[in-house]
């Protein structure tokens, strides 16, 4: 056991670290898209923020297949230094952002929303990581070198199909939870939580929120096209029935639904229409003083066709459907490295 721990410590603490950072910011790769943003517009490379959600996906894919390639001790020395330099890039990185006498970007978002940290937080805890990491590489060059393993390869392909699943999931269908107050299965009193305004800047949330009726928002932050727009055909339907709520929500003006000009138009914060919803077209459902349901609407295949304001169960069965797949591609995994070593 004693041998275990020497060996193993610094796999278990950076691979753990790694997945669980890039885990975290994975479920939410438009979300932390705003993040590179901001780097982006620290050094003066705004004009790159079109690549920003590839940017995210990417990263997140990287420190997610890194911490995968330390737990199933899979090409460790390529690993270890590889492993070594991301920390002293985002060592520098925090650092820069420490000094910055402009104070632009206040966390590094290393951990997305999940757990914020200051920038000298950051830092120590970067430099405290390169130590770990320098630790980790002296002990992997001083062991023998690893025999080469075909298994090696089919299980380096399974890490990166499992780090690629989380975020294009994610990004496709929406987070399948965030840390934010906005969660599917929130309980939120809406009316109080979501502001609206109307033409004339006149706060309207009290009224949208009325008759005891399922309410859904349809959040806007770009035009819609017919083809998009013909997924909310059945919910324009009951709307015009006055069986539920509708509204659409946006931050700035020219952006309206072909063929649902009925329906009210509101602006809402920039900041929360984005915090609500992580697409740039989608609709958020609304029952019970909770939050029932969000889908995207440029890549769902949900039609909205009924069991208007109980989708909640169904959203529950999609997340534990999500922790599923990754639940059986880690087994398989760790599986496939026990294998490998018979």
């Amino acid at each position: 056991m004693r041998n275990f721990v020497k060996k193993m410590w610094s796999d278990v603490v950076l691979g753990v670290l790694f997945v669980v950072s890039g885990f975290v910011k994975a479920v939410d790769p438009v979300g932390f898209s705003y993040k590179i943003e901001e780097y982006l517009g620290m050094f003066q490379l705004s004009s790159w923020r079109e690549f920003s959600v590839s940017f995210s996906v990417l990263l997140c894919v990287a420190e997610m297949t890194l911490g995968m390639l330390l737990l199933l001790r899979l090409w460790r020395r390529v690993t270890a230094v590889t492993v070594t330099l991301f920390i002293l890039g985002f060592t520098i990185l925090t650092y820069l952002i420490y000094i910055d006498p402009y104070g632009g970007i206040n966390e590094c978002g290393c951990f997305g929303e999940a757990i914020h940290l200051s920038n000298g937080a950051t830092f120590a805890k970067n430099i405290l990581l390169l130590v770990v990491a320098g630790i980790h590489s002296w002990n992997v060059f001083r062991q023998a070198k690893n025999n080469f393993n075909y298994r090696q390869i089919g299980l380096t392909i399974g890490v990166l199909v499992m780090a690629f699943f989380v975020p294009l999931y994610s990004y496709f269908y929406l987070p399948p939870f965030d840390f934010l107050p906005y969660n599917v299965g929130t309980k939120i009193e809406a009316k109080n939580v979501v502001r609206l305004y109307d033409s004339g800047f006149n706060d309207v949330s009290e009224t949208v929120f009325v008759g005891g009726k399922p309410t859904y928002m349809i959040g806007l932050k770009e035009k819609i096209t017919p083809e998009k727009s013909g997924k909310l055909a059945a919910l324009h339907e009951e709307y015009e029935k006055g069986k539920i709520n509708l509204f659409v929500a946006i931050s700035q003006g020219g952006i309206a639904i072909p063929g649902c000009s009925d329906v009210p138009v509101y602006f809402m914060d920039n900041v929360m229409l984005k915090s609500i919803l992580r697409t740039a077209t989608g609709v958020v459902a609304f029952a019970d003083d909770r939050i029932v349901g969000k889908w995207n609407l440029l890549y769902t295949p949900y039609r909205f066709d009924g069991g208007y304001g109980e989708e909640l169960s169904g959203e529950r069965l999609k997340r534990g459907a999500f922790f599923g797949v990754l639940l059986v591609m880690g087994v398989l995994l760790f599986y496939g490295r026990k294998k490998m070593e018979e």
